[in-house]
């Protein structure tokens, strides 16, 4: 299928911008176009992060963790299946231990028993801790009973999340969300941006009461926690709005600097990342997934041990059992994938508005990543479904992804509002969500899927259209120009990574990595550079036109340009 390559809009003040920042034209109109408009915007010391306010709840929710610290109550923090959901665990556990909890713990549900977030099969598995309180961190905004039970029995409830909330909220002592409509906070952060601003509060109203001098306790640089907000942040694909640029970039660099925790660190040795470089490819590549796999097919409680823990050995061990199960991610994942390929590729009819999937033997805790390659590789909103591990119980878990302009939760919530028995639960955001149905009614819901997406799509939604910064010279091919890339990132959602097009000659082609991605070796106006597309076969062809970012290749202690393919046309003359 061919590519149609649009370049970005870059308003007119990016000449301002080159002046102000002395800056050569290229990375003025990249940053003008991600609407940096001045010297300000790339502004990211922590002096500039948003204060707490807008966040409704958040003093209730800091006093009330205040009190269970004075008073050696036991504080349970329920976490979520994914990095976001991890790190955000992480994160405050070992926050209020720095600040002087005794007895702080983190639960975290298993996806395939007790559901997602704060379901009343989970608070049951932990009641009998009787825990005085219990913090949601990356969930619980839609957990109106399992809130209710928690209460019902004695434990106090906070809930910490960023999703969108639903009509009715649940009755927790506090809510800290920027997406509740009593919140005006401009920023939207992770799970784990949420949690780091209440450990915050929490200090900021112990410091208050001289608890840290009373207690003989030096007083936490919370500083030193965003190496985990930065990971959680940039692994689940938030908008890198300025505030959270502030929170990652500062992350970042404390990371590069060696100020990280046992687990960071042993995470980037797994991953063979060079920590002194890491970036936001390193995180959603190499650091993410490994977290993430845990949640998918055993037990967060994992990911969250090898960031918490103390001790190289100690990080080494849950880090080596995290790559254990990322290895069986990345052989489910490609086995479902192809087996969706094949059947959306054998449907009698073309490709709808939106896609809907189902195969017995798919595995629930990988279906939200077949989705994606099916959205990126159809352009179209996309939901794949696993039985529930209760196969008795006839239910399907699906896992919803989309493409830019259709708003996934938006569409299921359509499909509810005429259908209301139609899906027991559903949830999410924009991009990504979650859902549960009746296998009897797969073939109902996925005709009214794709009738409510059809609803929602612009003219020209599905069509292959890819925003590029344009084409680069080529004298812009340097290792210096992919440094003055990196100089202004972090780069992420919303503030994309650069991406160019081009049309190069091909010198050579061959296939790498058992045969599955292709090695190029191209020619712009005499320059040599090498190229490489995951997932892709040979061309054949003497010209292709191609979107591609731009990096460092590092081999041997040699520096040179690579060119990372993201779309190619061949061009046959």
């Amino acid at each position: 299928m061919t590519h149609l390559y649009v370049e970005r809009t870059v308003p007119d003040t990016w000449k301002d911008l080159e002046r102000e920042l002395n800056i050569c034209p290229t990375i003025a109109r990249i940053l003008s176009a991600r609407g940096v408009t001045s010297k300000v915007d790339t502004e990211l010391q922590l002096k500039h992060l948003l204060p707490p306010d807008g966040l409704d709840g958040i003093q209730i929710a800091g006093a009330r963790l205040v009190h269970a610290i004075r008073n050696d109550e036991l504080i349970l923090i329920a976490g979520d299946f994914d990095a976001d959901g991890a790190t955000s665990s992480a994160l405050c556990v070992s926050m209020l231990r720095a600040f002087g909890a005794k007895h702080v713990d983190f639960v975290v549900p298993d996806r395939l028993v007790h559901g997602y977030g704060l379901s009343k099969k989970f608070v049951q598995t932990f009641l009998p801790r009787q825990p005085k309180v219990v913090v949601t961190v990356d969930n619980g905004i839609s957990s109106v009973e399992g809130v209710a039970f928690a209460r019902d029995n004695g434990v106090d409830t906070i809930i910490t999340d960023h999703h969108l909330p639903p009509d009715t909220l649940p009755s927790a002592n506090a809510i800290v969300n920027p997406q509740v409509p009593a919140s005006s906070f401009d920023s939207a952060p992770a799970g784990v941006g949420v949690a780091f601003y209440l450990m915050c509060e929490v200090r900021r109203q112990l410091r208050a009461l001289d608890h840290f001098l009373e207690s003989d306790i030096e007083e936490p640089n919370v500083a030193s926690w965003l190496d985990l907000v930065a990971i959680g942040t940039v692994a689940d694909l938030v908008p890198l709005d300025r505030n959270n640029r502030v929170l990652v970039w500062n992350g970042l660099r404390r990371i590069r600097g060696g100020n990280v925790r046992p687990g960071v660190k042993a995470l980037c040795q797994s991953g063979k990342v060079d920590m002194s470089s890491l970036d936001d490819q390193d995180i959603g590549f190499r650091i993410g997934p490994r977290i993430n796999a845990a949640g998918r097919l055993q037990d967060m409680s994992i990911g969250i041990q090898a960031l918490l823990a103390e001790d190289m050995e100690t990080a080494n061990r849950h880090v080596s059992a995290l790559s254990g199960f990322n290895q069986k991610r990345r052989q489910l994942q490609g086995s479902m994938t192809d087996v969706a390929f094949d059947v959306v590729d054998n449907r009698e009819h073309e490709v709808g508005n939106g896609i809907c999937v189902y195969e017995e033997a798919f595995h629930e805790g990988v279906v939200g990543l077949v989705a994606s390659r099916l959205s990126e590789k159809f352009n179209r909103p996309s939901v794949v479904f696993a039985h529930s591990q209760d196969k008795e119980s006839g239910l399907l878990k699906g896992s919803a992804r989309s493409i830019v302009g259709i708003h996934i939760r938006d569409v299921l919530a359509d499909v509810a509002a005429r259908y209301p028995h139609l899906m027991p639960n559903f949830g999410g955001h924009a991009m990504a969500a979650g859902l549960q149905i009746h296998k009897s009614s797969f073939e109902r819901f996925a005709t009214l899927f794709d009738q409510a997406v059809g609803q929602r799509a612009a003219d020209g939604a599905f069509d292959k259209v890819t925003m590029t910064d344009g084409e680069l010279s080529a004298d812009e091919h340097t290792v210096e120009f992919v440094r003055d890339i990196e100089k202004w990132g972090p780069w992420g959602q919303h503030f994309e990574r650069p991406l160019f097009h081009g049309t190069f000659d091909v010198v050579s082609e061959r296939l790498v990595g058992q045969g599955k991605h292709l090695k190029l070796v191209l020619k712009k106006e005499g320059r040599i550079l090498d190229a490489i597309q995951f997932r892709s076969g040979l061309t054949g062809c003497p010209s292709v036109e191609i979107a591609y970012r731009i990096e460092n290749n590092e081999y041997r202690g040699r520096n040179s340009v690579q060119l990372l393919v993201e779309k190619l046309n061949p061009v046959r003359n």
